[in-house]
């Protein structure tokens, strides 16, 4: 299987507005030390944060690069498979949890 995805252009790679990223040039200290600036970094780095912890966020691209800047990461509930496929291929349950898993997702970046 051939990975294209790199050759994709979204509209945010086109419109967002990246906040320049500051270079490391010094030792420094934090609680937490993030590796990589896309969705799941920045969103683990926030929610750390949020619970009363100094992060820094190291990356060697730029803020919500690479795969973040090509997808939705997934925060929505409207996924590749219809949730009757989804309940097909895992279960009443497992679709279930898949739909409660997404829901949390946004509901914890957003609040």
């Amino acid at each position: 299987m051939q990975n294209d995805s790199g050759k994709t252009i979204s509209i945010w790679m086109t419109t967002a507005k990246v906040p320049e990223k500051l270079v490391l040039t010094e030792n420094t200290y934090a609680d937490v030390c993030v590796i990589g600036a896309g969705i799941a970094g920045i969103s683990t780095a926030y929610m750390l944060i949020r619970a009363g912890k100094s992060v820094i966020v190291l990356d060697d691209g730029p803020i919500g690069g690479g795969q973040t800047s090509r997808t939705t990461a997934h925060v929505s509930n409207v996924l590749s498979y219809g949730y009757h496929e989804l309940e097909q291929i895992h279960g009443k349950e497992g679709a279930k949890h898949i739909a409660q898993s997404h829901t949390t997702a946004i509901n914890t970046l957003i609040l």
